[in-house]
């Protein structure tokens, strides 16, 4: 994962980002020892694929949902 200036990725897998379609925060289970808080983004890929990537905010790893 390559990510641009603003932290949204720009190369995923070695395949260049061309666009964003959307991107969301996902906060749960914060009330436990292991809280989830990730920020995902919705990608169009240079071959025209859609991907779903994510960014565990907690340990600041990227990780692909869908590919």
């Amino acid at each position: 994962m390559r990510t641009g200036g603003d932290g949204t990725p720009a190369a995923v897998a070695g395949t260049t980002v061309e666009g964003v379609r959307e991107q969301w925060l996902v906060e749960d289970r914060w009330w436990t020892d292991e809280p989830i808080r990730r920020r995902y983004f919705e990608l169009i890929d240079a071959r025209g694929r859609d991907l779903v990537v994510y960014r565990d905010l907690e340990h600041g790893r990227w990780f692909a949902q869908r590919a």
